[in-house]
């Protein structure tokens, strides 16, 4: 067959029916916790019963409790605004009438090939928007029109028809790999016959998944066995490990490029979903451990539309949406969304898994690390036979080298072991490696970072007043050892109606350096964070915002130095923003 294909990584994604889960509440919790679990997207059955402002706000809500999961909802169009507000995240379910191909596309608003998907007239061209997004400048911005995906459930042939000239995403059921295979190889050829490429279609397997039972409770025909057709379509019952081995084993016989997972309870199915089969494909890396993008098409590995704007080009304006500058919000998410992906990076601070300092090691053996690592006061002597499988400059390495402090990125550094990179450090003429495996425990078991929702009122100016000259303090390491740390000034803000300072370090004319706790230190947050204001200017005015506050290395991994706060860095205020603990 020659649709037949292996990709490293599924997609997945869940469908939430939330007619028994009334209230924002319920529902948006619901939608975090696919969220937790990494998944592509969720579809959402018909959110009010109803179009209109309660439908978009219901979901919006959800949009604003989430970062980076896709939302496609169902039984009525909320794409275009709702992918304001999810800023990429919002796809469109699009419902296929018994009448043709063509009506359909008409009446789903898709647009025939080489048709501008946006409409003519532009998105957010009154001062306020249904949405609540209010423009403070004239005109609408091009900038928000984001291509909302397009979902069909292509069950039938005529939507298999639609769905190949149309759709990002196609739903299709079946009860065996082969099936599904066959359903996909169809659509690839119907979209190649429709001008369009084959790889710009994701073919999911909608599956319905009742978890209830546990692993002992898969009927015949179920758990290993696969799937059983029904009337509401085919039917996985049994435990979540065996689940994870059939979308394992389907997706390695290229029966689809993942799955659309219909849970029978949605709380109770969803959380052994994500808590189990999930995990597990995840451990086998057949399943991301965090999002690699910010819009749903990232997620599916889909190229963005082009696009057109008609008319001059606008003046750039700020937007606001429930009273916040759009701006500064999408900056904070923007941020978030580096921070983690540095975090989860394959030689990020989770990677680290241990840290060794030479003096510990008198006769130069490293806990599982071949060859003899000695200092002679300027740097480290290694010594590797030809066996120990060490490489320096990314070649196989024997015999003797001096190595100095690496400098660059872990990833850089000169010693590697496989996958392991070895980087050598020095602090107050103490020479050490520190040990970064891409295969640590820490990072396949990471679920990201508890942070507190933006808040402009967290964000406050500062004034920057340098010492006379550096004061250095021996301060606490979190490894249980004291070294210096050099202040540079204090940094001055007014934060709860009260004057506030905090003494910082600072590298050249750069950015500076906070290592604070507060009132919800060791409580609500980790025992205490970093806060890195940009360089003042030539007045020393900066921003301090609390926003940004974020977690220590040692947060991530045991083996990081980690300095405590100065004295007088403990506020006494609860700083309730910013990053507050791994989730």
């Amino acid at each position: 067959m020659g649709g037949r294909y292996r990709r490293g990584m599924l997609h997945l994604a869940a469908a939430l029916d939330l007619a028994d889960h009334p209230g924002t509440g319920p529902r948006t919790e619901l939608v975090r916790l696919a969220e937790h679990g990494r998944l592509d997207f969720v579809t959402l059955d018909d959110p009010v019963g109803r179009p209109g402002p309660e439908a978009l706000d219901l979901v919006s809500a959800m949009a604003a409790a989430t970062r980076r999961i896709g939302l496609v909802p169902r039984g009525t169009d909320l794409s275009g605004r709702l992918d304001r507000v999810a800023r990429g995240r919002a796809g469109r379910w699009i419902e296929v009438p018994d009448a043709g191909v063509g009506e359909a596309g008409r009446a789903a608003g898709v647009p025939e090939a080489g048709e501008s998907p946006f409409p003519a007239g532009g998105l957010g061209d009154h001062p306020v928007d249904a949405d609540g997004v209010r423009d403070e400048g004239a005109g609408p911005d091009p900038s928000y029109r984001l291509a909302p995906l397009h979902l069909v459930d292509a069950s039938t042939r005529g939507a298999r028809a639609l769905a190949a000239r149309y759709a990002d995403v196609a739903l299709v059921r079946a009860a065996t790999p082969a099936g599904a295979a066959a359903v996909r190889e169809e659509l690839r050829v119907r979209a190649a016959k429709s001008g369009r490429a084959p790889g710009a279609l994701r073919v999911l397997v909608s599956l319905r998944v009742d978890l209830g039972g546990g692993e002992c409770a898969a009927e015949p025909g179920h758990g290993g066995g696969g799937p059983r057709p029904t009337a509401q379509g085919p039917l996985y019952r049994g435990g979540p490990v065996d689940l994870a081995d059939l979308l394992a084993a389907w997706h390695t016989e290229g029966a689809a490029d993942g799955f659309h997972l219909v849970p029978v309870e949605p709380r109770r199915d969803l959380e052994r979903l994500v808590n189990g089969t999930v995990a597990l494909l995840q451990h086998r890396g057949l399943f991301r451990t965090f999002y690699p993008g910010g819009t749903l098409r990232e997620h599916l590995g889909l190229a963005r539309p082009a696009q057109h704007t008609p008319g001059p080009k606008k003046t750039p304006h700020t937007k606001r949406w429930n009273g916040m500058a759009i701006d500064a919000f999408d900056a904070w998410k923007q941020w978030r969304e580096k921070r983690e992906e540095s975090v989860t990076a394959p030689y990020g601070p989770l990677a680290l898994t241990g840290t060794h300092w030479i003096e510990d090691q008198p006769e130069g053996r490293l806990p599982d690390i071949p060859g003899i690592w000695l200092a002679d006061g300027e740097g480290i002597v290694l010594t590797a036979a030809e066996g120990d499988g060490l490489q320096v400059d990314r070649r196989p390495f024997a015999g003797e080298i001096r190595l100095t402090a690496d400098t660059g990125p872990e990833a850089a550094a000169r010693v590697s072991l496989g996958e392991k990179r070895l980087v050598v450090l020095v602090r107050e003429g103490s020479w050490g490696v520190r040990v970064y495996d891409p295969g640590a425990e820490a990072r396949r078991a990471f679920r990201g970072i508890a942070a507190t929702e933006y808040d402009p009122g967290w964000s406050v100016p500062g004034r920057f007043t340098p010492y006379e000259a550096q004061r250095v303090l021996r301060l606490g390491n979190a490894d249980g050892r004291a070294r210096g740390f050099a202040l540079a000034g204090e940094l001055a803000f007014t934060l709860a109606g009260r004057e506030r300072t905090l003494a910082v370090a600072r590298q050249g004319e750069g950015p500076l350096w906070a290592v604070f706790a507060d009132a919800t230190s060791g409580d609500t947050s980790f025992r205490f964070r970093f806060l890195y204001p940009e360089a003042p200017d030539a007045e020393g005015r900066t921003t301090v915002d609390f926003n940004r506050a974020q977690l220590p290395p040692c947060a991530f991994a045991d083996h990081f130095l980690c300095p405590f706060p100065p004295p007088g860095n403990t506020l006494d205020t609860a700083v309730e923003a910013g990053e507050r603990a791994l989730s």
